[in-house]
């Protein structure tokens, strides 16, 4: 007998519950949207843009505008030069809206972008002849070119022109400008030398008259190296071009310098230290004389003169020409001679051994030791000596200026310096990278233009001035050392 027929289950509202009338929920898959090729295009057109913009604004540089009152003959494409180099180009030369003065639009390279700073100056170079001399001579066969020097202000692009080039190129730090007052201008004029002993330290910057025109007033620069000649004391007057005295045998004429005959000039004398008084600054003002007193050429100041290779203030050792010969021999007796520098110091003479120290084999009643064309005794053994330099005591000159001791120390590794030989000569720079420790000093690279005549040479630090030793110069082969000064060398 068969089972009868079940009938699906059912809810109490009579729903049937089967999976068939109650289906699961089914996830609807959607395709992805994606980015049409067609959006990159313009975005890349975008980034080229950009990068053609950018590489054209590099290209073009800092842009400048120059007011000049001429053009001087100036055009579109002419370079701008700074120290002798192409910075930057001339782009467009117009005349102003108002007629009256020049626009030179010019743009910098990204190297000379740093020369558009406030107190940048800007000036047309063509050739010009003057009681000075001749300038821009290469502008006679080349273009005419815009030259600039630059300032240390914050960045500018609208600059006034000079009509000439500056009389000091550049003002460094520790400079001096004064004023000089005189009755009338005479002769002077900008450009024109200031002597000290007929020797150039500085210019005559610009000539004006006074606020109340009662006088003529000179800014004068003085390079920092010789500032400190310039004291409260000090007395300036007017240098002759040409003086004439007539006698029974005629005219003599006495010529001081092409230079001051041309432009003119002004000479000054500071009278002893302790009469001096204090070293004057910028701004000072002194009165012009028209003839020099006879007592002011007799002045002798023992002042420290400062060098542009050294700290501002500092001095130049004042070394002595020495020259020791003698006689050596047994049959043929021949004569033997050295030569080099010394350096007076406060016990005596400091130099190189073999100045001080004639030969093993010379006759000791034939050797004689001259410095500065005065013979110097040398009836003892120097006070301190090593295999290449020695101290001997001397009676030196009361005009010769001794070095300090104060201003003397032991140096270890190779540091910057200068050889100071001739007083008459630039000092030699001596960078570290050309000093290599030397089991007697340091060894001078060959590619150092240095020879005999810097025998004695004075060696000193670039830091702060002070003596480390001296230039050894070997006849026998060609190493040239610096001979260095120990701690005990006293």
């Amino acid at each position: 007998m068969s089972a009868p027929p079940t009938e699906p289950p059912h809810d109490g509202a009579g729903n049937s519950s089967t999976p068939a009338s109650n289906p699961l929920p089914t996830a609807i898959l959607r395709p992805r949207r994606r980015i049409s090729a067609l959006w990159l295009l313009p975005v890349a057109a975008l980034i080229l843009a950009g990068f053609l913009a950018h590489r054209t604004l590099s290209l073009r540089g800092t842009v400048v505008i120059v007011r000049l009152a001429d053009g001087h003959g100036l055009k579109a494409g002419d370079p701008v030069r700074y120290r002798g180099i192409n910075v930057g180009q001339v782009r467009q030369v117009d005349l102003d809206e108002d007629l009256e003065s020049i626009l030179i639009t010019a743009s910098l390279q990204s190297q000379g972008s740093e020369l558009a700073r406030r107190g940048s100056r800007f000036w047309v170079v063509r050739p010009e002849v003057g009681l000075g001399g001749v300038a821009g001579l290469e502008t006679l066969i080349g273009p005419r070119y815009l030259a600039v020097l630059p300032g240390n202000g914050a960045p500018q692009r609208h600059f006034v022109g000079l009509e000439s080039p500056p009389i000091i190129e550049a003002i460094e730090p520790g400079d001096l400008e004064i004023i000089v007052r005189a009755s009338r201008r005479g002769g002077l004029r900008p450009g024109a030398p200031v002597l000290y002993r007929q020797v150039r330290v500085g210019t005559i910057m610009s000539l004006g008259l006074t606020t109340d025109a009662g006088a003529v007033e000179a800014r004068v620069h003085i390079e920092n190296a010789f500032a400190q000649l310039i004291r409260q004391e000090t007395r300036f007057w007017r240098v002759p071009g040409v003086e004439a005295e007539f006698g029974l045998a005629g005219i003599a004429l006495d010529v001081d310098s092409l230079e001051t005959l041309l432009l003119g000039g002004i000479a000054f004398a500071t009278p002893p230290l302790d009469e001096a008084g204090e070293p004057v600054r910028t701004g000072h003002r002194f009165d012009l004389a028209d003839e020099v007193d006879d007592d002011w050429l007799d002045w002798e100041p023992v002042v420290a003169i400062g060098s542009s290779m050294l700290p501002p203030g500092l001095a130049l050792p004042d070394c002595q020409r020495a020259r020791i010969t003698w006689k050596q021999g047994l049959i043929f007796k021949g004569a033997k001679s050295r030569q080099g520098w010394v350096l007076p110091v406060e016990r005596g003479l400091l130099g190189p051994a073999d100045l001080m120290v004639p030969g093993e084999k010379a006759e000791e009643e034939t050797v004689v030791l001259e410095v500065a064309g005065r013979v110097v005794s040398l009836d003892r053994e120097p006070v301190w000596s090593d295999p290449g330099l020695a101290l001997l005591e001397a009676t030196l000159p009361t005009d010769c200026r001794r070095w300090s001791s104060r201003r003397i120390r032991a140096a270890t590794e190779p540091e910057d310096c200068i050889a100071v030989a001739d007083p008459a000569s630039d000092p030699l720079p001596l960078a570290a990278a050309r000093l290599t420790a030397h089991e007697d000093g340091w060894l001078i690279d060959q590619a150092v233009p240095i020879d005999e005549t810097f025998h004695g040479a004075a060696v000193l630090a670039r830091t702060d001035g002070r003596l480390l030793g001296m230039v050894l110069v070997n006849d026998d082969d060609d190493e040239v050392i610096v001979a260095l000064l120990p701690e005990d060398w006293k």
